[in-house]
């Protein structure tokens, strides 16, 4: 509904002045079955998903946004999830959390998140498929990496990651809004350092979009206003998994100047194919697991026809 999506974009642009002063607005990360929190223990699962199967496909949202963003525009009632559980008997489970703190808070709650869902799902679990949306998809590699590192279980049972629109390497319009906040602190009128403040009040998960940063080793100690610093390390990518990757243009063709550009409008096509000059950053990603789709904008990524029948080829497989 309309209160959910205004609480999805305040937790957004605000959610870790939220969360450090325990305001009840902020969102926490939960499971959502019908609008409504899921209690992640035997019984609150067993409910939730009567129709359980050992295989998951776990759907992780962007920034700003929830589990509605799954919703086809035409039928609600349809999105990935829904249509995964019908064509290839996934049992579909969908996160809501708070898109405005640090992915690397959020990586290590889906992980947690993760292991309970494992630990008391209805029938054991023998397959997991991730789909990360956007930032989603940041938050799913980090909780990889937190997984993999302090050995949940869960992730040997990681068979297929979809990356959907997600900016592996950053997002352009959050290095932009780094440098207008830098440049109008040089200016020396008090008027200008006001608005640079208001800038600068973009949230921790805001900010980690602009690289793309996935560890709190990213993050901590480092002045998250100062121009244009990358102090990412390379976070590997799950092992024992295929990771996939759908990308999206504004224009017909990816070598237009709108999509050299803008990419989909919000990730340039570089980052969402994951295409890493030198691998110290950011992993190297399989190209041949790329898949383009023309004229696809960042928002219609999330619940279109094409995109899904793509991803029903992957997880088939």
């Amino acid at each position: 509904g309309r209160l959910e999506a205004s609480l999805s974009a305040l937790n957004a642009v605000l959610g870790d002045y939220l969360k450090d002063r325990a305001n009840g607005l902020e969102i926490e990360m939960r499971l959502y079955v019908n609008n409504r929190p899921v209690r992640c223990d035997r019984d609150g699962l067993a409910r939730a998903y009567p129709d359980a199967s050992h295989r998951i496909c776990l759907l992780v949202h962007g920034l700003g946004t929830n589990e509605g963003v799954w919703c086809f525009p035409a039928d609600r009632a349809v999105s990935y999830g829904s249509l995964l559980q019908k064509d290839l008997g996934y049992t579909p489970c969908y996160v809501r959390y708070n898109s405005g703190l640090h992915v690397s808070e959020n990586g290590r709650s889906l992980a947690e998140l993760l292991d309970a869902l494992v630990r008391d799902h209805p029938v054991e679990v023998e397959e997991i498929a991730l789909l990360g949306y956007s930032m989603g998809g940041l938050v799913v590699r980090s909780a990889c990496e937190v997984a993999a590192r302090e050995g949940y279980g869960w992730v040997e049972r990681v068979k297929r990651v979809v990356y959907i629109g997600a900016p592996h390497l950053g997002a352009p319009l959050e290095k932009v809004g780094n440098v207008v906040a830098w440049v109008l602190r040089t200016i020396d009128v008090p008027h200008t350092k006001l608005v640079a403040d208001v800038i600068d009040l973009r949230s921790s998960g805001i900010k980690d979009m602009r690289y793309a940063n996935l560890a709190p080793e990213d993050w901590q100690g480092f002045d998250p206003d100062a121009l244009l610093e990358d102090h990412r390390k390379a976070v590997p990518l799950a092992p024992g998994a295929a990771h996939h990757l759908v990308v999206g243009t504004l224009t017909g063709g990816e070598r237009h100047l709108l999509t050299r550009l803008f990419g989909d409008a919000v990730v340039r096509v570089p980052s969402a194919a994951g295409r890493s000059r030198d691998g110290k950053r950011s992993p190297i990603f399989p190209q041949e697991n790329v898949r383009i789709f023309p004229g696809l904008g960042h928002v219609a990524l999330a619940h279109d026809r094409a995109v899904y029948d793509q991803i029903k080829v992957w997880l088939g497989c």
